[in-house]
């Protein structure tokens, strides 16, 4: 009997062995990673196509990047590029998914099709990715109301977002779960300009006026500034009513500056790009890789900004 099972486990054994070798020879090997950029005019994105283009060169492998011209999101644009990176057989696919229903199908046909698949900067929006490299937005929300809880006094927050859903609904929940110990900061009302930033003035203003006992206003969207800074302007609200935004951007330092933002999130797009290079090759020698990678946040002061410039 003793013998009979160890017979049965040792060929269980080899079947496991076997199935892992010819796992390991189905891997696709990578000679090209295709990157849909939603805004390469937007200096972090700016940033990240920079180290993409150095990732696949220190790799030597092709790479190739596109996306809308502008400052607005063309959604449509940055689709159909994906589709024909796959077409055209790219061997891994870097993307932004803003929103699952957009973008999770043609993620799928890019799985199916034998692709490796890595999404920067969306948390779990989607699921059916290889790996997701970016900001926690769950933590962000909570560093930030943590932040803003530091200025002292009753702080009566707008959020700003794209839509309801998706990466908005994180960060909210994130700020939101972080409220009860705070104790001075209330999250007031959300407001959405469909990510697009010739709406955000418009919306910020009604928003400001629907609630006269706002002083900030928090957006997580990096394109949100100019229209969030002009809104307070317009209405006369500077010194009383602050912004809090995104990443570190020309029209960020000239408003911290000027005391119309309190604060900001510097993100690490280098290291989403880099990383998610780096990430799909390991996957191809079938190297383990996490599910998702937090590259971080800094936030960042008019107090800070200095020493943060000169990193």
């Amino acid at each position: 009997m003793k013998l009979r099972v160890l017979a049965t486990s040792v060929a269980a054994m080899m079947l496991a062995l076997s199935a892992g070798a010819a796992s390991a020879d189905d891997l696709r090997p990578v000679k090209k990673i295709a990157f849909a950029n939603p805004l390469p005019a937007y200096p972090v994105f700016q940033e990240a196509d920079k180290c993409f283009n150095e990732a696949v060169k220190k790799a030597g492998i092709e790479g190739v990047t596109s996306g809308p011209t502008g400052l607005q999101m063309d959604e449509q644009f940055v689709l159909d590029r994906i589709s024909q990176y796959i077409a055209t057989g790219a061997d891994g696919l870097i993307l932004v998914p803003f929103s699952s229903a957009m973008y999770e199908p043609l993620m799928k046909e890019a799985k199916a099709a034998g692709m490796y698949v890595a999404t920067m900067n969306t948390g779990d929006t989607t699921s059916v990715q290889d790996i997701v490299l970016g900001t926690d937005y769950a933590n962000q929300g909570k560093v930030v109301a943590e932040n803003i809880a530091k200025r002292g006094g009753p702080q009566n927050v707008i959020i700003l977002g794209n839509q309801p859903s998706g990466v908005h609904r994180v960060f909210v929940d994130g700020f939101v779960k972080a409220l009860p110990a705070l104790g001075n900061v209330t999250l007031v009302a959300e407001a959405y300009d469909a990510g697009d930033p010739t709406q955000t003035t418009d919306v910020v203003s009604r928003t400001l006026t629907a609630h006269p006992d706002v002083n900030v206003v928090l957006s997580w969207e990096g394109n949100a500034v100019a229209g969030i800074t002009t809104a307070i302007k317009e209405k006369g609200l500077t010194g009383k009513v602050v912004g809090v935004v995104n990443d570190v951007t020309p029209e960020v330092v000239a408003g911290l500056k000027d005391g119309t933002l309190y604060g900001t999130s510097k993100q690490n797009f280098c290291g989403m790009a880099s990383g998610a290079v780096e990430k799909i090759i390991a996957l191809s020698k079938g190297e383990a890789v996490p599910k998702s990678v937090d590259t971080g946040i800094t936030f960042i002061t008019a107090e800070t900004l200095d020493q943060e410039l000169a990193k």
